[in-house]
């Protein structure tokens, strides 16, 4: 592992790498998206507690890959609506997180090129965001995910690898790192 800064919308933030490995010919993976602790506050909205969570994905290698399945390792008091895959044109144009899914106008534009993550293709040298939307089960306490999995192939060669990613958001009464009563 090896911990990065990169500059996303105006704000520097953390990201731990993880280089994610898989059988041998299969390219790895790199999955970024501020992966220590990464919490934040969102409010109820006509349809629930919940937010957009987006997790950074690099191919760094000279092969494309093929998604095929995106999945949560443990969702806390939260249950897992769509995942699906928006490009990104640069590094430093993330998706990030929308509280209560309310998207800005950059959101907004990658929002709308969303594909499913069966059959998305990671270009070599490319990079896209696993787009998580996540409901809250107790609107009273903190809600997020911690780790993912993707299952990718290369055409020849399938690979199954997972990282720990912890994101998560709590209610406007409480902090993060603390459970609201």
């Amino acid at each position: 592992m090896r911990i990065s800064r990169f500059f996303a919308g105006g704000l520097v933030s953390a990201a731990v790498v993880a280089t994610l490995s898989g059988c041998v010919g299969a390219p790895p993976l790199t999955i970024f998206g501020g992966l220590s602790e990464r919490c934040f506050e969102t409010t109820t909205t006509d349809e629930g507690f919940f937010a957009l969570v987006g997790v950074t994905v690099a191919n760094e290698s000279a092969r494309p890959v093929i998604l095929r399945e995106v999945s949560v390792l443990e969702s806390v008091n939260a249950t897992v609506g769509e995942v699906s895959i928006v490009p990104m044109p640069s590094v430093y144009t993330i998706f990030g997180d929308a509280p209560g899914g309310r998207l800005s106008p950059e959101q907004r534009a990658l929002y709308g090129d969303r594909e499913p993550v069966d059959g998305a293709v990671i270009e070599a040298g490319g990079t896209v965001e696993v787009l998580v939307e996540l409901r809250a089960n107790d609107y009273t306490e903190y809600a997020g995910l911690r780790g993912l999995r993707l299952k990718y192939d290369d055409g020849w060669f399938s690979a199954t690898s997972a990282a720990e990613a912890v994101v998560g958001f709590v209610p406007p009464w409480a902090q993060c790192g603390s459970r609201a009563s």
